[in-house]
């Protein structure tokens, strides 16, 4: 049956006005026919599927997903939560996620943390209310109670790395320990003996002390693990660790080691650290390896443009967007508890690292 010619006359208005309602009368169906073809059912017939399918195309009609959601149990979209958007690990992290959902079928909510856990609390939250189908975890901090919160309400959650674990909740780990640990190794091999390490809070030293980041507990015992290779005599080693945004705190943090320290090579605990003392390093008339070697750990795509390129960890954004989806598709589907997978970092060598000046 063709559609009637009176939906030309819809075609200006705006389409946040549309409604299901309007479908359903245009193409002369009941509102489940039109609810059945925007969820794929397979009990309705190829011409009345195509019938609505037109007149969604000309009233230009939008889902409202998020009354959808509060309509139905199961839903078709997959909350993000990540600690930092200004972090280019992270937003990375995002987009692979949100990629890969969507080749699935999902649609995505993305919402951030700030680092703070009662920032990730309130999060869950609001992807409980909307009533996701499942939750990617992509925080560095992480809050006792958010973990109750997911594990109470059923909502399968994929975490990363996190100790935590239930009927519907899982972990994806990036072998960061050793990512750091070849890092370091790097370094060590072109003979660098005075090396300095920035870490990097997210709390001021107002606030009251909070655990630190598994992340950065990961990557420190990685660090630290490399030197036990070499004679502790032969190392002069200095950890700084600076609270704040990441680059302010690694130009800061270079700025008080050069006032204290000897070093040749910087290990940062991300990029945007590595950014900072670059900047630093730059700053003080020193250049980079000539003076001093950095590594950085991420791999995002600021390495490419720093000057010189920025040697750094890798982690498969692809490879972890892949298992968290199949994790989380697992879950819901009521699979049994899937296998947590461990995935490897690799460092990128480029041109920020070199040996040691001769002095």
């Amino acid at each position: 049956m063709a559609v009637s010619p009176k939906a030309d006359a819809h075609k200006t208005k705006r389409s946040s006005r549309i409604k299901i309602q309007d479908v359903a009368r245009m193409a002369q169906v009941s509102l489940s026919t039109v609810s059945g073809v925007l969820n794929e059912k397979d009990n309705i017939r190829p011409e009345t599927r195509q019938r609505v399918l037109d007149v969604i195309e000309q009233l230009g009609y939008t889902p409202n997903i998020f009354a959808s959601n509060l309509a139905r149990r199961r839903t078709k979209l997959i909350g993000i939560i990540v600690s930092d958007l200004l972090n280019p690990f992270f937003a990375e992290i995002a987009k692979a996620l949100d990629t890969q959902a969507r080749a699935l079928g999902y649609e995505t909510f993305l919402a951030s943390t700030s680092f703070h856990p009662e920032q990730q609390y309130a999060a869950v939250r609001q992807m409980l209310a909307l009533r996701v189908a499942g939750i990617a975890m992509m925080t560095s901090e992480n809050d006792p109670e958010a973990f109750s919160l997911l594990k109470s309400s059923g909502t399968p959650t994929v975490y990363l790395d996190n100790p935590h674990a239930g009927p519907h909740i899982g972990t994806v780990r990036v072998d960061k320990r050793h990512g750091m640990f070849i890092a370091v190794q790097h370094l060590l091999e072109l003979g660098h003996r005075r090396i300095l390490l920035i870490k990097n809070s997210q709390q001021s030293l107002s606030e009251p002390p909070e655990p630190p980041m598994l992340s950065h507990m990961e990557r420190q015992i990685g660090f630290e693990e490399a030197l036990l290779q070499y004679n502790p005599k032969e190392m002069d080693v200095h950890i700084i660790d600076e609270a704040g945004e990441p680059a302010a705190a690694g130009l800061r943090a270079v700025q008080r080691a050069l006032e204290r320290y000897r070093f040749t090579a910087v290990v940062a605990i991300n990029d945007l650290v590595a950014l900072g003392a670059f900047r630093g390093l730059q700053a003080a008339g020193l250049s980079i390896p000539e003076d001093v070697s950095v590594v950085g750990f991420d791999n995002t795509y600021l390495c490419d443009f720093l000057h010189p390129p920025l040697t750094t960890v890798a982690t498969p954004r692809g490879d972890l967007a892949r298992s968290v989806l199949s994790m989380l598709n697992a879950y819901i589907d009521g699979a049994e508890q899937p296998s947590e997978p461990m995935l490897s970092a690799s460092i990128v060598l480029r041109e920020s690292t070199a040996k040691p000046p001769a002095d």
